[in-house]
Parts: structure tokens; C-alpha cells; sequence
């Protein structure tokens, strides 16, 4: 850790005329994480710096003072410059739990007119787990947004509250949309076993939209794994991305074939399902029920 003659140096160097020597003082503050609170005053000048290296630089010190730090974040969230704002939510999800009183701001944040302070406002809900509760109407509007990558974070922010998301993940399971089915598919598999609940909608989703299927005497789970090869751990394959092979319809199934495994045991209810997608289903449908299969099982 820095000495107190130190930061007092790093300080001086905030004062300096040259812009680098001014940056390589910002960024050495931000690694002096709760012994920058000397320096605060100096740093909060420093967020206007013309230099922008500088101004992030004193965003990310401001931020590494701790919890006490929150109230100053939420200002800089309505601050001019994005890069202010996007350090500030770096910042707020660097500290979990303890940013819950920034989280009506964060909420609207979600709606920020730069993309990556928008990204960094679901990932600080994230953080919070089960108390950004309160956020869960946002993450809802936000995962239904036009910015793919804000409707991943928010789907994965809801993930993380975990069982308070349930009902609206539910609903979005059943909505017209196939992109919300398969965000909201995507969020209950990572849920785990805190999504089992959610298990006979899951199957809705793949009965929804499953080919007829011939007649036939069904292997069990274990004689169908055992003749599909390695009895080795499978890594569930990615979310699906559409393609010209798969609609985004499509692309909602096999998420929701790969949450059921991601449940684990407690989606047991599910195997039958997904033996029968193995045995007559193209890929990749037939992948992804195996590897459910394998999850279900403990294989």
C-alpha cells in the first residue's frame, strides 16, 4: 500500500500541466484503493479534466474508496461524459451488494444513451444478487431492448437475484416473441437448481413446437447414454446463435432443452422428453437432449 507522502505526491502529479504525468497520478490513486479518501476533494476535480485517460483514471479511484463511495457514483451517472459514466458503473458493480442504494439509478441507467454505461448498469444489478430485487421490472424491459447485448446482461442480472425473478421469467417463457423465450430460457439454465419450478413450462416451450414423433419402444436414459458413446463429462454447448440452419424459433427450444439440463436432478421430470428428442430429433436438438440427459443423471 501507498505511504501518506505517497498519495500526497500522486496528488501534486493531479496538478501538473502535462496531461500524462496528470493520468499516471489518476490511475496511481485508483491503485491505492480505500487510502485515495485523502485525495477525494483533488479527485473530484479531476473528473473534469480535459484529458479523458484522466478522468477515468479518478472515476475508478473515487470508486475504489469503498461503499462510502456510492452516493459520489450516482452523481457521476448523470455526468456528460461517458466514459465518466461508464467507469461509475464499473465501479457501483465492483461493490455488490453494498451499491443497493445507487439501484433506482442503476434502473434508469439501463436506459442510458451509451451502450456500455447501459451493459454496466445490468452487470452492477447483477452483482447485487437477490437484493436488486427491486430492479427486476427494468431487467424485464431491458432484456426485451434492441441492444443484444444489454438483453444477454439483463437476462443474466436476473439470473443472479434468482428465485424472486421466477414469475417473470415464466412469463417471458410463454411470450410471442421467440428471442424473450430464448433470453428467458437462457436465465433459468443458469439459475440451476433454483429454477426447478420452472421445469414443466420449460417443457411447454419444447412440446410447443416438437415434430410428431413415430411410435416406438423407448430405451431408458441410462441403456440411450450408454449407447450415444463417452460416459465422460460434457460441457454444456453455448446459448445457440440463429443461423441458416436454425430459426430463432428453433433457437428457443434448444435453449430450453439446454436450461432443463443446467436444473440438474430436479428436472427429472423432463426425461422422457428428452430421449425422445435424442432418438428422432436432427441436431442440434439431439445434442443438447443428450447433454440434458447427462446433467439430469449425474453422468
Amino acid at each position: 500500500m501507498p505511504a501518506e507522502e505517497d498519495i500526497s505526491i500522486l496528488v501534486k502529479g493531479l496538478k501538473n500541466p502535462n496531461g500524462l504525468i496528470r493520468a499516471k497520478a489518476a490511475r496511481g490513486l485508483a491503485k491505492a484503493g480505500a487510502q485515495a479518501r485523502s485525495a477525494f476533494g483533488h479527485l473530484m476535480i479531476a473528473v473534469d479534466d480535459e484529458e479523458q485517460a484522466v478522468r477515468e483514471a479518478a472515476v475508478q479511484a473515487i470508486a475504489g474508496i469503498g461503499a462510502e463511495a456510492v452516493p459520489t457514483l450516482v452523481q457521476f451517472l448523470s455526468h456528460s461524459d461517458k466514459y465518466v459514466r461508464r467507469n461509475a458503473v464499473w465501479g457501483l458493480g465492483k461493490l455488490g451488494p453494498a451499491a443497493v442504494p445507487a439501484l433506482n439509478v442503476l434502473c434508469t441507467a439501463l436506459m442510458d444513451s451509451d451502450p456500455r454505461t447501459a451493459s454496466g448498469a445490468a452487470q452492477a444489478i447483477g452483482a447485487m444478487g437477490a437484493t436488486g430485487a427491486k430492479a427486476i421490472p427494468a431487467l424485464d424491459t431491458a432484456m426485451r431492448g434492441a441492444n443484444v447485448v444489454l438483453c444477454r446482461l439483463a437476462s443474466k442480472a436476473l439470473s443472479q437475484i434468482g428465485p424472486p425473478a421466477l414469475p417473470i421469467l415464466l412469463k417471458a417463457l410463454r411470450d410471442a416473441d421467440p428471442f424473450i423465450r430464448c433470453e428467458a430460457a437462457i436465465s433459468l439454465g443458469w439459475m440451476g437448481e433454483q429454477a426447478a419450478p420452472a421445469v414443466s413450462a420449460l417443457m411447454a416451450v419444447i412440446d410447443s413446437f416438437r415434430p410428431k414423433l413415430p411410435s416406438a419402444q423407448r430405451p431408458t436414459s441410462h441403456s440411450l447414454l450408454h449407447a450415444s458413446g463417452s460416459s465422460k463429462t460434457v460441457t454444456p454447448p453455448a446459448p445457440p446463435v440463429p443461423d441458416d440452419n436454425a430459426s430463432s424459433l428453433d433457437t428457443s427450444r434448444v435453449s430450453a432443452i439446454q436450461a432443463l439440463g443446467r436444473i440438474g436432478p430436479a428436472a427429472s421430470l423432463a426425461e422422457s422428453t428428452l430421449e425422445e428428442i435424442a432418438l428422432h430429433e436432427p441436431e442440434p436438438f439431439k445434442g443438447a437432449a443428450l447433454v440434458s440427459l447427462r446433467q439430469i443423471l449425474g453422468e
